[in-house]
């Protein structure tokens, strides 16, 4: 009978989180301020009331569910909240804290993970630059969201994966969540005979633009291919089968729908990264493959923009041969030209301040005050209030310094160089395949971060986290000679 009244009450975690879901979407549509954090004040005491008894992984089964589904709400005029994942967030960091006693063991072995070094030295050191900041209030706020994003995606990801072995199970929660995303997109888009034109707003309010909707689905049409072969393979659930691939066939349309640029290039990149590791590749030939060709790029630059000059492709023409060759129209292409603004803006800001930059994620506060009258285009603002770098490594340079931007490189190439060295060790079949699949993943974020910037959003967050951590979990499996289950 006791047994039966706390499975009740584990349900209380899931039914409060959707309370709080619909009412704050409710509550942030009518502007009701005071109904919304009187709401938050009552959630929060009852959680800590059934904390004995909280089913925290399931709060993370929801969490993963709800951030395709987050949706931002402006909260005491100008601070936003995406709601309802960053209230969820917040309770899982806070219940974390409560049980830190019981994890320090566990913690302890993981930060000797040359991952977990440099995601924690890059807290430290962003920790130190908003300390410099020019905007330390908004420096020290992406730092403490940096930081839960680090405890609610990486940490607990690792504990949970060490206990159910199923690392495949969040990406698919996090794919089914962003069914209704699609389909919202899709039926607007639709009304318009789905013109490039109308895929900027297509994902709102859902994602902030097409961009970053492309790039999460980029990041989970691997992942979605890799969990196909392995029901396919190892579980010959048809049912499931059937569904996962109408589920990858739903991402594909609406990638192409999408008409991200920099998401099909790194999906390109990403099959001929496939190609490599099928090949055997290692870490150290793409060390020396990914040095040499910046060397040659760098070495012809002259070159490269002379042949980047004759291309006259527009980006904004509902053409797809244009809207792919457009990417090396540097001179006429509205996007292409202020992107290049905004990376030299970052460069100019970087060089101005190269020890402690700017501080975290002032960026777009600043920026309008570097840009040069002949790197302006009809798209420019002269408030410079357009957003970020749209580069995650020149953003860092400004906003961090060098050592910030050699530190960020190596977040991303430290995961990258142990998942090659993963797949290539690997000795049972599932972890070799899921590996490689997470590895594709991460890496079509790795080259869309060349043109795009999107960690402080917890909807790439999420994925980018929860993929190093899958990748970290599969190596301490292949150590214990154990499987994934899937």
């Amino acid at each position: 009978m006791f047994s039966k009244k706390i499975k009740y009450i584990n349900w209380i975690a899931p039914i409060l989180c959707l309370a709080i879901c619909i009412f704050t979407i409710y509550s942030g549509q009518s502007s009701n301020t005071i109904g919304t954090f009187s709401f938050f004040l009552i959630a929060i005491v009852m959680v800590v009331i059934f904390y004995g008894s909280f089913n925290k992984s399931f709060l993370y089964t929801i969490l993963l569910f709800f951030i395709p589904l987050s949706i931002s709400i402006k909260i005491l005029g100008d601070f936003e909240m995406q709601i309802p994942s960053e209230p969820i967030i917040a309770l899982l960091v806070i219940l974390f804290i409560f049980s830190f006693k019981n994890s320090k063991a566990d913690l302890k072995k993981l930060i000797e993970s040359p991952i977990t070094k440099i995601i924690c030295l890059e807290i430290i050191w962003s920790v130190i630059c908003s300390i410099f900041s020019e905007l330390p209030q908004v420096s020290f706020k992406y730092t403490v969201v940096r930081i839960c994003y680090v405890v609610a995606f990486y940490i607990l990801t690792i504990y949970w994966f060490e206990k159910y072995k199923k690392p495949l199970y969040f990406f698919i929660i996090y794919a089914i969540g962003f069914i209704i995303p699609i389909v919202n997109g899709l039926k607007f888009h639709a009304l318009y005979n789905f013109s490039q034109k109308v895929s900027f707003p297509m994902p709102q309010p859902f994602f902030s633009d097409h961009t970053v909707y492309g790039a999460c689905l980029a990041f989970l049409i691997p992942i979605l291919l890799g969990a196909i072969i392995l029901f396919v393979k190892f579980n010959k659930n048809w049912w499931s089968i059937a569904f996962l691939f109408l589920l990858l066939l739903l991402f594909l349309l609406a990638e192409y729908f999408s008409f991200s640029r920099a998401s099909w290039l790194s999906l390109a990149m990403a099959f001929f990264l496939f190609l490599l590791l099928k090949m055997g590749l290692t870490s150290r030939i793409f060390l020396i493959g990914i040095f040499s060709l910046v060397m040659l790029a760098w070495i012809n630059q002259d070159r490269l923009i002379a042949k980047m000059n004759e291309s006259k492709s527009l980006s904004n023409i509902d053409d797809l041969k244009q809207q792919i060759t457009s990417i090396t129209n540097i001179q006429t292409d509205a996007s292409n030209t202020e992107r290049i603004n905004r990376w030299k803006c970052a460069i100019r800001m970087g060089f101005e301040k190269p020890v402690f930059g700017f501080g975290p994620r002032t960026y777009k506060f600043i920026y309008a005050n570097y840009q040069a009258r002949e790197d302006l285009s009809y798209i420019s603002t002269y408030n410079g209030d357009k957003g970020n770098a749209h580069s995650e490594y020149l953003s860092y340079f400004a906003e961090c310094g060098i050592v910030g931007a050699i530190i960020h490189l190596l977040f991303f190439l430290i995961p990258l160089l142990f998942g090659i060295d993963l797949v290539k060790k690997c000795k049972h079949p599932k972890n070799k395949i899921l590996a490689t699949s997470l590895l594709l993943g991460f890496f079509t974020y790795s080259i869309h971060g060349l043109f795009n910037g999107f960690m402080e959003e917890e909807k790439m967050s999420s994925l980018v986290f929860i993929s190093i951590a899958a990748l970290y979990a599969i190596g301490e499996l292949e150590k214990r000679d154990l499987e994934v289950t899937i």
